[in-house]
């Protein structure tokens, strides 16, 4: 129902549409616009008591711009009804208004998004290359069941036949990872849906060289897939290789990939240029670059720019249908635009003839806010001009931050790459000096790139963050900006976007004018409209320190238990003093002024009828149930009427609805249909 009002049903990504039927559109922004707005942050940013933050200048700040939402409007592409299924309503159209959502990959933004406060919705997570091979079988590892299901919705196992056999990880009889899945009782192997692996466990045959796992089977007809923890990659990189989709010509359907990235499957070449595709492990399964060319050694072929890839002779790997690796090199070139945006060049925009009108630009952080522009011609043609954008060739360099201990603070304003849980990566060391856990991959570089530090953020989370940046150079080290952090590898999946859209809402959820924004709009809620600001802050404290006076505490980020007690326990909702106050409280809603008269008359149902209490209340006193006439619900909560009470600065939010003509029949008649 959110999706139809906000009217981001089924809406697509800019790519796509133009992809389809050559026209450009941007992604519906409505509601980006509306979750900052209405749900969470509001459009002013606050100080923890509800008063309004003030720049240098005396004016107020606003918590979003345009242009964050634009970018947020680019999460919320791809969302669709699931399918129809038994015992649901709307059976006879086939629809699906029960289930969540489903999120169709083609229709998704798969680029870069920059969020609130210059952050990164890809910001803090850790990067795909540094997941180690084995993660499937260390402490933190998710299982799923999937029963006799072979594939996952979430997963894309890039079958050419959909109805065709998959082929998966057969686990041995000695396997203890097959000991845990089962988790046997009394003899019998009772299968938990979820299992969450609670300390590294060894490998076990085939668990030892596989290159990753995606889904295994316990026993016949039984089937779990291994939940892949989020991580990002880097949309620009160095020297990398090309991969292509055809099986016919490799430089048709191609795209150039980071070779450290499982993105691609090997294409064993022979002296005439033909390739096969023979040795994978299972169906779907995706190789780094190292690891295909190792296998072709091992068959005393080679990679290349092949010219057929038969769909014979192929074993259990006779269907994929995703990218093959080849041995040519290539490279990422950013497109920028008037505005300082960056496209990354797609493989049809190359060539002779180029057109980036339709290309998806993001915003990147410009060292110094400096970047090429055509109107100085690229820099003085440093990058290419083409009509209103430069297009410039990258150089990437990683390069560490700190060089020995930094501050809690700096760690947490400086660095933005994520690391994994201690739990999934292999460290020589670690130290824990004041509130910085320093965990160390390698005792001769104490503050390396493979440093990872342990602190916990303002929210109460516990951040690892990577002793790293990624730096983007263009048009020599003229200009450079950090590289954007994106959920989607060139094998963009479902998870990978449920990923991303989680992260997004943790934006909001996070940001410092949550917990002042909600508690302002719960006490009026609860009945008093202009709450003092000391109120605000103590529920708003409440809620982002999950601690209060009257009840035991779990310091918990946004406890909405916590925040409730704050709200009715507090001493200016419970002091009787208060009442002789003419600006304390609040008006009652129409809907619950007529609840309230029936329950003062005993009003009780007759001859087995549930009384309604709609057919034109809504026209008649200016609230019906299930009749909210917009998204922005029967009145506004700053709404405050002309006279004295908007002078004083007060609001009185139910008075929205009220007018004389709805006045009248609440005071004089309750008519009941």
């Amino acid at each position: 129902m959110m999706a139809e009002m906000l009217t981001y049903y089924e809406s697509k990504s800019s790519e796509h549409i133009w992809n389809e039927d050559g026209s450009f559109q941007y992604a519906d922004e409505n509601f980006a616009r509306e979750i900052s707005q209405l749900f969470t942050i509001g459009l002013l940013e606050l100080n923890m008591d509800g008063t309004m933050k003030l720049d240098t200048q005396g004016n107020q700040i606003q918590s979003y711009t345009n242009d964050d939402i634009a970018e947020y409007a680019r999460v919320w592409t791809g969302f669709t009804q699931q399918g129809p299924r038994g015992n649901v309503e709307e059976r006879e159209r086939g629809n699906n208004s029960i289930d969540p959502m489903k999120i169709r990959m083609n229709w998704r933004d798969h680029y870069p998004k920059m969020g609130l406060k210059g952050k990164y919705i890809g910001d803090g997570f850790p990067l795909c290359s540094d997941l180690p091979s084995d993660t499937f079988l260390r402490k933190g590892a998710k299982w799923r069941l999937l029963g006799k299901a072979k594939n996952s919705d979430d997963q894309n196992l890039l079958r050419h036949d959909e109805n065709s056999d998959v082929a998966v990880t057969i686990l041995g009889p000695s396997s203890v990872l097959l000991k845990k899945l089962c988790k046997s009782r009394n003899g019998k192997c009772t299968y938990p849906g979820v299992v969450n692996i609670k300390y590294n466990l060894p490998c076990v045959g085939i668990e030892c060289s596989t290159n990753g796992i995606k889904i295994v089977q316990v026993e016949s007809g039984v089937h779990y897939e291994f939940v892949r923890p989020p991580c990002v990659v880097f949309p620009f990189f160095n020297t990398g290789k090309r991969v292509s989709r055809s099986r016919v010509d490799s430089n048709s359907e191609s795209m150039c990939a980071d070779r450290n990235l499982a993105v691609a499957a090997e294409a064993c070449c022979d002296d005439s240029m033909m390739a096969t595709h023979s040795t994978c492990d299972y169906t779907g399964e995706l190789v780094p670059f190292s690891v295909a060319s190792s296998r072709c050694s091992k068959l005393g072929k080679d990679l290349c720019e092949y010219k057929s890839i038969p769909w014979t002779d192929c074993n259990l790997c006779c269907n994929y249908v995703g990218f093959f690796w080849t041995d040519a090199d290539c490279e990422v070139v950013a497109i920028v635009d008037a505005d300082g945006n960056v496209a990354i060049e797609r493989p049809e925009e190359s060539g002779l003839s180029k057109s980036y009108d339709s290309s998806t630009f993001f915003r990147v952080h410009w060292d110094n806010d400096t970047y090429p522009n055509y109107r100085n011609s690229c820099n003085n043609n440093s990058c290419e001009v083409f009509g209103l954008y430069c297009r410039c060739q990258v150089q990437v360099e990683d390069k560490r931050v700190f060089d020995d201990l930094p501050t809690r603070s700096a760690i947490l304003s400086m660095l933005s790459v994520g690391g994994f849980n201690p739990s999934f990566s292999d460290f020589a060391q670690t130290n824990i000096v004041d509130d910085v856990t320093v965990h160390v991959a390698d005792t001769n570089y104490p503050y390396g790139m493979r440093t990872v530090f342990e602190v916990e953020d303002n929210f109460g989370r516990t951040l690892y963050l990577k002793n790293m940046e990624s730096v983007v150079y263009i048009a020599g080290n003229d200009f450079s900006f950090r590289n954007p952090p994106t959920f989607y590898s060139g094998v963009p999946e479902v998870r990978d976007a449920q990923y991303e859209t989680e992260a997004a809402i943790d934006h909001y959820f996070y940001h410092e004018n949550l917990a002042p924004f909600l508690a302002l709009r719960f006490i009026q809620r609860f009945g008093i409209s202009n709450p003092s600001p000391g109120f605000v802050e103590r529920v708003a404290t409440a809620f982002k320190t999950g601690k209060c006076d009257w009840l035991p505490n779990n310091g918990k980020y946004g406890d909405l238990g916590i925040t409730v007690a704050a709200i009715v326990l507090d001493r200016e909702s419970r002091n009787v003093l208060l009442d002789s106050d003419p600006s304390f409280g609040g008006l009652r809603e129409p809907l619950l002024k007529v609840m309230a008269l029936m329950r003062n008359f005993n009003f009780n149902q007759t001859d087995g009828e549930l009384t309604s209490l709609d057919h034109g209340l809504q026209a008649k006193i200016g609230q019906e149930s299930h009749e909210m006439p917009s998204v922005f619900s029967f009145f506004l909560p700053e709404y405050a009427p002309p006279g004295e009470i908007s002078v004083s600065l007060l609001v009185v939010s139910v008075e929205d609805i009220r007018s004389l003509l709805k006045l009248r029949p609440l005071l004089t008649l309750f008519h009941f249909n």
